[in-house]
């Protein structure tokens, strides 16, 4: 290889490095937002089971209070 092949070699061997570093950024932070709504969503879903649960336990509480 002459001294040039090596270069170019070398400083391929870089530039694909370096754009392999950026496309694992991109699926990374793509990965992140996906999670982050996920965890939003089950968040929600907490949120609305705990609100079903406490308006169940109101309307049992409710109703053995006038039958009592």
């Amino acid at each position: 290889m002459t001294e040039t092949e090596t270069l170019l070699l070398i400083v391929g061997i870089g530039i694909g490095a370096q754009g392999m570093a950026i496309w694992q950024a991109a699926l990374d932070m793509r990965d992140a937002h996906r999670n982050l709504a996920r965890s939003r969503a089950a968040r929600r879903r907490a949120a609305a089971d705990h609100y079903l649960n406490s308006l169940t336990l109101y309307q049992l509480q409710q109703r053995t209070e006038t039958r009592g």
